[in-house]
């Protein structure tokens, strides 16, 4: 049974043997802090309302982590009313990665920001005033930017101390390093690819949330449009 850490989960969903989804939580829901094949796996999930399955129902429980992994397990019901439903998943159970797994989920982006300033051979480059940056796609391992070349020319290496709106309560303030300048059929530099350097666990959490979030509203057009055909 592949086990992923409880601390990068950050929703539960539970479906039934032809996958319609039960319950679907983004909160609420407790599994084991470190779960080890040699232990009982619990998933326990609180609200109101909740609907109320048999004792040892045969069911699907679908962990997605910050990252955008969604990887699926097989479980039992154990306890199921109202107000909390408990599920041991099963040992024997088919456990995959419903979508491509890949450590680090790109989504694109059209968000604004700006270089406040970058490090090129030890030497820190200021600006007068920050240059404006478009983040073009995103994911916890780094981003794709452009700026305007008649300001800056970042080369690969250069330390780029970079401020990114996702959120409109606050930004993030973390430093990327240039991987590669992209350039078109005529030369001219179309953006560059950036590593983030040195995340810290709360950077990671905040990246993973808006990627989860333009996600659902992604999917969220999508049902729409269907419903509309």
């Amino acid at each position: 049974m592949r086990l992923i850490l409880s601390s990068k989960v950050i929703k539960v969903e539970v479906l039934d043997e032809k996958g319609n989804i039960i319950i679907a939580a983004e909160k609420g829901f407790i599994i084991p802090k470190s779960m080890q094949s040699d232990e009982d796996c619990i998933v326990m999930i609180k609200g109101r309302d909740l609907p109320e399955l048999d004792r040892n129902k045969i069911v699907s429980v679908v962990m997605t982590t910050k990252s955008s992994d969604r990887i699926r397990y097989s479980g039992a019901v154990s306890v199921s009313m109202e107000t909390q439903m408990n599920i041991q998943l099963l040992r024997s159970g088919d456990t995959r990665v419903l979508e491509e797994r890949r450590r680090y989920f790109k989504i694109k982006v059209h968000e604004n920001g700006k270089a406040l300033f970058f490090v090129r051979d030890e030497k820190t480059i200021r600006f007068d005033e920050p240059v404006a940056i478009a983040v073009l796609d995103i994911n916890v391992g780094g981003v794709f930017l452009m700026c305007d070349p008649d300001e800056v020319e970042f080369v690969p290496d250069d330390l780029l101390c970079v401020e990114i709106q996702l959120f409109a309560d606050y930004p993030l303030n973390a430093a990327v390093r240039v991987l590669r300048v992209q350039r078109d059929a005529d030369g001219n530099i179309c953006g560059y690819g950036c590593e983030f350097q040195g995340l810290t666990a709360a950077q990671e959490d905040y990246i993973g949330r808006f990627i989860y979030k333009v996600q659902s509203e992604q999917r969220q057009k999508e049902v729409a449009q269907e419903e509309m055909i």
